[in-house]
């Protein structure tokens, strides 16, 4: 198993979609950054507390007041950098999944909106 990078902003990866998506990603390549919904699919059990970010040194918390992976639901959700969508492969920086999570959707990061 690969080590998890300290700093995901650098981590570029690539999405690729079921080729019958292609035509619902026209028009995402405009937007500077995106939010990618999806599974952690690596994660087993979940505990109501947790140190964030797995720091020893910071203060346990509520697993509802972190963003740790070890989830009830097992949702993810990032916001990335989008570099490029060509046909049905989405490539972003800074997506804090491990290679092979589902992913369920994508959504345009709109200011008007995303606050």
């Amino acid at each position: 198993m690969k080590e998890t990078p300290r700093d995901w902003d650098s981590v570029v990866s690539k999405i690729v979609m079921s080729s019958r998506y292609t035509e619902g990603l026209y028009r995402l390549g405009e937007f500077k950054h995106i939010w990618v919904i999806f599974g952690f699919h690596r994660q087993h059990g979940t505990r109501m507390k947790v140190h964030p970010w797995h720091d020893p040194t910071v203060p346990i918390v509520g697993v509802f007041a972190s963003r740790s992976p070890t989830r009830p639901n097992k949702l993810g959700l990032t916001l990335v950098e989008l570099i490029s969508v060509r046909r049905n492969i989405v490539t972003v920086r800074g997506l804090d999944a491990y290679d092979g999570s589902p992913v369920f959707d994508l959504k345009p990061d709109v200011d008007e909106v995303d606050c």
